[in-house]
């Protein structure tokens, strides 16, 4: 018997064995890090010259993102702290997987950041490319994301905004890839209607688990 929340779940674990208790907290960077993986493969594989593939790119850093996020604060706290404290990992391999998940995130920002400038439009120059490409989603993402999804615990707000940080590794691969790579896709479409219905019915699935969705 759990409750579902927009970003989290709030489980019944009376009477959970430890094990049981790491695959729960381990369940949702897992699952993260596997949608990542597979909007990466359809992302490099089929749609990388498309415009639907900016969709794909966008979930793949999220998801991915998603997974390296909480493994970088495992010694700090978070569902990788959970897992593996419930596995009886000591203090100090906590730490070594806070560091590989630091560098983990920063190199893989860098990267996004060399891959998404890439769908600058033709013709805009290396500051506005950037702009448009990694500086808007840090600057308006973090707080955009805590608008559709509020209201939210407090350990639920300063993760989100802490973690906007590491767009600056983004914004660093944008500018070293800019001259290189940018306007090399086909232009995006303009928003259109069926953009609209989608991002409607999005918000409306979200805004439904503001107040938990009981599972019995």
């Amino acid at each position: 018997s759990s409750t579902v929340f927009q970003m989290w779940v709030d489980p019944n674990t009376a009477g959970a064995t430890p094990g049981q208790l790491a695959a729960i907290a381990a369940a949702g960077p897992v699952f993260s890090l596997t949608l990542g993986a597979i909007g990466w493969t359809l992302y490099r594989w089929r749609f990388r010259q498309r415009p639907s593939g900016l969709v794909f790119l966008m979930l793949a850093t999220v998801c991915i993102y998603s997974f390296l996020g909480p493994m970088s604060v495992a010694a700090l706290g978070g569902d990788f702290n959970r897992t593996l404290t419930c596995l009886n990992w000591p203090k100090t391999a906590l730490l070594v997987v806070s560091g590989a998940g630091l560098v983990a995130l920063a190199t893989f920002m860098f990267f996004m950041g060399w891959e998404l400038v890439r769908w600058a439009p033709r013709g805009f120059g290396r500051v506005k490319a950037v702009a448009y490409t990694t500086v808007a989603p840090m600057l308006i993402g973090g707080f955009l994301l805590l608008a559709v999804y509020w209201p939210l615990p407090s350990f639920m707000v300063t993760p989100t905004l802490t973690g906007n940080a590491f767009w600056v590794f983004a914004i660093a691969g944008a500018i070293s890839g800019h001259s290189a790579v940018t306007g090399t896709v086909e232009p995006v479409s303009s928003f259109t209607k069926s953009d609209l219905f989608v991002l409607i019915v999005a918000l409306a699935i979200v805004r439904s688990f503001v107040h938990g969705v009981r599972l019995g």
